[in-house]
């Protein structure tokens, strides 16, 4: 339960210090989708890294594939740990 408050907090604070000054409205869009996204793959990241492989591999890796950009979620795929990897792509997002 802590992981999902603290990763919606990541997401709410990235809407409320976005500098809209420095950006239009269409890359502010794309910026913050990314940080959402990137905030999505770690917490579904995890929660493949907890179940079973055999109930979770095959839709883990279909979801990365639909929802994330091919190279970033292949590199979350081929991590020895996962959330760590998505973890790191949230740190620069």
């Amino acid at each position: 339960g802590m992981n999902i408050n603290h990763t919606r907090d990541l997401v709410r604070l990235a809407n409320v210090y976005y500098d809209d000054t420095r950006s239009t409205p269409e890359k502010r869009k794309n910026d913050l989708n990314h940080v959402a996204l990137c905030t999505w793959a770690f917490v579904r990241s995890m929660k493949r890294h907890l179940s079973p492989e055999a109930e979770d591999e095959a839709p883990f890796r279909a979801e990365l594939y639909d929802k994330l950009p091919p190279q970033q979620a292949e590199k979350i795929i081929k991590a020895a740990h996962r959330p760590n990897r998505a973890l790191q792509d949230l740190s620069f997002a």
